[in-house]
């Protein structure tokens, strides 16, 4: 912990049996705590991902906080934390802000406005229960993720691809190609966007002329197919009477581009995410609203690498932070109730780096044990923010 950091931040202890481990927990308004650390060269403008789950004005009050504010309020509370958030970014890093149907669109809005249409990269929707909700209208079954970067449509090449799930048998080599194992995809695109060159008649191995459905194309031109058929690109079927398809092989296929639509299955589910929370503490009321582990795990792995630092500025019970210490990233995580701290982060991160989380993505990825992190509070203890008193714990 450098000298910067110990004037304004109260460090009340270091768990880890290392004492320059960089991993904060925080107490304090985000605000605050991320105009210290902005100034500090380990962490201003060192941050890969920073994910904000914040109160979403629901209208609502649960067992842990009160989340019905006035719009404006609101607004207001969440514009100088994103700023603050923002500023904390690398060049390469990217902003995933939580948040349901209360609240969306207002967001996205007031994203657009502070950081620029052209910075949106996507809105995630993630499947957060999979039981019909019979009470409402309609039965809400999904949340939204707003994916900000300061890239912008560049971020593309900085993100990392979701891990292949191919299926038995997708892969295999009937020519024996000496390049190994292989597949096919289409040669046909829509023809919407296609060029005259992109139409033409293809000759096959039988003597069958096949043309592009209509209204569709060739993916590539005459030329580019020629060039393909010579570096033996091109599979017709063992007849040679198939629809040309262009082989991809095993050793050069790259992972999935993530969609914007992840289902319960692929990364969880509240109920999961209760489940977990109850495993670690079965003494106790979970926490009202955590994430499961297999989602935020799908965040860190596409937005980071091992070793990049995540943020996030409303920890809550600390998924966040326990996914990235078993993902091997550090981390930052800022929590303004310190009954919120006390019965849920902290002895969450505690039991991550003693090996004592044994549920979640422990397995998945390998977590046994190590590390450690800083426990701090911001000097002065809570903001002033009378707004502020109401997300606090009741």
């Amino acid at each position: 912990m450098n000298e910067i950091m110990q004037r304004p931040l109260v460090i009340k202890e270091r768990i880890g049996p290392s004492t320059k481990c960089s991993n904060l927990l925080v107490q304090g308004d985000c605000l605050d705590v991320l105009s210290i650390l902005a100034d500090d060269p380990t962490y201003g403008s060192n941050v890969r991902l920073a994910y904000l789950d914040p109160p979403f004005n629901t209208g609502e009050r649960s067992r842990d906080y009160h989340d019905a504010f006035d719009r404006a309020q609101w607004l207001a509370f969440m514009k100088e934390r994103l700023i603050a958030t923002w500023q904390m970014l690398r060049s390469d890093g990217s902003m995933w802000v939580h948040c349901d149907d209360s609240e969306q669109a207002t967001l996205r809005v007031l994203m657009d406005d502070l950081f620029g249409r052209e910075q949106h990269i996507a809105t995630l929707v993630w499947q957060r229960r999979y039981s019909r909700e019979n009470r409402l209208a309609f039965s809400r079954t999904h949340d939204y993720i707003h994916v900000y970067a300061p890239a912008g449509s560049r971020w593309k090449e900085y993100r990392n691809r979701l891990a292949r799930n191919d299926k038995p048998g997708t892969w295999s080599n009937p020519d024996n190609d000496p390049r190994g194992a292989w597949s096919t995809v289409s040669l046909i695109a829509q023809g919407g966007h296609g060029t005259k060159d992109q139409s033409y008649s293809i000759e096959l191995p039988s003597s069958r002329v096949v043309n592009p459905p209509k209204g569709s194309c060739w993916r590539v031109t005459k030329q580019r197919f020629d060039a393909l058929i010579a570096e033996g690109l091109v599979w017709f079927g063992l007849e040679g009477n198939n629809v040309p398809r262009r082989k991809v092989f095993l050793d050069k296929a790259q992972g999935l581009v993530p969609s914007t639509w992840w289902t319960h299955a692929e990364v969880g589910h509240n109920a999961q995410a209760n489940s977990e929370l109850r495993r670690l503490f079965p003494d106790r009321a979970p926490f009202s609203t955590p994430k499961p582990e297999r989602l935020m795990l799908r965040i860190i792995e596409v937005a980071t690498d091992i070793g990049d630092l995540v943020l996030d500025p409303f920890a809550g019970s600390a998924t966040t932070l326990a996914v990235a210490h078993k993902a091997g990233r550090g981390w930052i995580g800022i929590e303004l109730s310190e009954a919120t701290i006390t019965r849920f982060a902290d002895p969450r991160v505690r039991a991550v780096v003693e090996g004592r989380d044994s549920g979640g993505v422990t397995d998945l990825l390998g977590w046994e044990e190590g590390g450690g992190f800083t426990r701090a509070i911001s000097h002065g203890g809570i903001s002033r923010d009378p707004l502020l008193t109401e997300f606090q714990m009741i």
